[in-house]
């Protein structure tokens, strides 16, 4: 035979070999599977142990009392039972949270505490969660064996409420006034221990860019963990207005110079340039203004100078500035 023959007649007895084989391995897989199946159904049969997470919610909790340490949402439950029944417990995407009335369990004083610290043995909740089971399942044991809880007086007062405010305002426009909310103080309640640190609350933090007009929106009071709100929003208030720029001279005063003394700076004025509200202009005057400079401050003067500060200025100006910083100045006896 010529070796292309030999060739052929090898790749028909490969072909044949090899469907021989996967006909055999299939067989054999087919009978692994009906294997596994009748001996998944015996175990299923079988009573087996499991452990779920069940959710719980603690209600009614003791009269003027709030719980100021945390409890577990979930307790581990080690149940018994026919494995088909476990598997459904286990593949259950989840549990109806199951309500502890609190009123209904004995809470031990916990030893060396006060009042205020009990705890509760979870084994007394068996037959209150066996309920939600089915009849062939049973609690072997609920983790953890104990729970404990803290609890504190509630008390109440009134805080002022702090706008957080992060802004850019568009060219030519200013803030007519400081953010506010209405209204600016609430009713805040939650456990002394928080209550007795608690000056203020702050309002969620909000973002604006390029304002050109007032804005007024309702805002959330930002969460502080264990403490209620008599309200859960309040009215935002940014105050915007196109602004225009004044100068005015004001006369620069001496003052705490004895009276023995007169005190003459040179120049006796500062040209004072600051920014206002286009419904504030016509009420600019040179009289709502005070530039003094100190006598008490001739020790530290700067090269012979005395600063001028601005001491009193209206509201409603910002921006504020002045010419010259430094002046001059004279003593002269009287």
């Amino acid at each position: 035979m010529k070796p292309a023959e030999y060739i052929s007649l090898f790749r028909k007895f490969y072909k044949g070999l090899r469907r021989r084989l996967d006909r055999n391995f299939l067989i054999f897989l087919f009978f692994v599977f009906i294997a596994a199946i009748f001996w998944l159904l015996n175990e299923l049969n079988q009573d087996s142990i499991a452990d779920v997470s069940y959710p719980v919610k603690y209600t009614n909790l003791p009269g003027n009392k709030i719980l100021v340490n945390d409890v577990p949402s979930k307790l581990g439950i080690k149940i018994q039972g026919p494995g088909y029944t476990l598997l459904k417990y286990k593949m259950s995407p989840r549990f109806i949270p199951l309500n502890l009335d609190m009123r209904s369990y004995f809470l031990r004083q916990k030893p060396g505490t006060g009042n205020d610290e009990k705890y509760l043995l979870t084994k007394d909740l068996i037959s209150r969660f066996e309920r939600r089971l089915d009849g062939v399942t049973r609690i072997i044991q609920i983790l953890p064996d104990t729970l404990f809880f803290r609890f504190d007086s509630i008390v109440k007062k009134a805080v002022p409420v702090v706008p957080r405010v992060d802004y850019t305002m568009a060219r030519q426009y200013m803030l007519s006034d400081d953010p506010q909310v209405d209204p600016d103080s609430i009713v805040v309640s939650g456990p002394g221990m928080i209550m007795d640190t608690i000056r203020q609350v702050n309002t969620v933090l909000k973002k604006y860019q390029s304002l050109n007009k007032t804005v007024q929106e309702e805002v959330e009071i930002a969460e502080i963990p264990k403490l209620t709100y008599n309200v859960e929003q309040v009215t935002l208030i940014l105050p915007i207005e196109q602004f225009t720029e004044a100068q005015l001279d004001i006369p620069i005063e001496a003052v705490n110079v004895p009276d023995s003394m007169v005190l003459k700076p040179f120049p006796n004025h500062v040209t004072l340039t600051c920014l206002a509200g286009l419904s504030e202009y016509e009420k600019l005057s040179e009289h709502l203004f005070r530039a003094e400079v100190d006598y008490a401050a001739i020790d530290q003067t700067l090269g012979g100078k005395l600063k001028v500060e601005i001491t009193s200025a209206p509201d409603f100006v910002r921006s504020i500035k002045i010419f010259p910083i430094y002046v001059e100045f004279v003593i002269e006896r009287r």
